[in-house]
């Protein structure tokens, strides 16, 4: 068992609860209309991720949040 590996793990009903919450149209305000997130393992959130198609919203704990640039809807 690797808890940071998500393939072997069973999700509990709760995150059934907040996935659906999600899916209803829900959003927490920091993240906005954020797509991506990740956890940089440091100090600092990178401006840009992936690339140049999200630029940095917020950082919530340990994850960094991006919202799209003009540059992801045109891809």
């Amino acid at each position: 068992y690797n808890p940071q590996n998500i393939f072997n793990m069973r999700p509990e009903q709760i995150h059934f609860d907040i996935a659906d919450w999600a899916i209803a149209g829900n959003r927490i305000p920091d993240v906005a209309e954020s797509l991506w997130f990740y956890n940089p393992f440091g100090p600092q959130c990178r401006s840009r991720f992936p690339s140049e198609v999200g630029y940095w919203q917020t950082r919530i704990g340990d994850h960094c949040f991006y919202n799209p640039t003009d540059a992801y809807y045109k891809t």
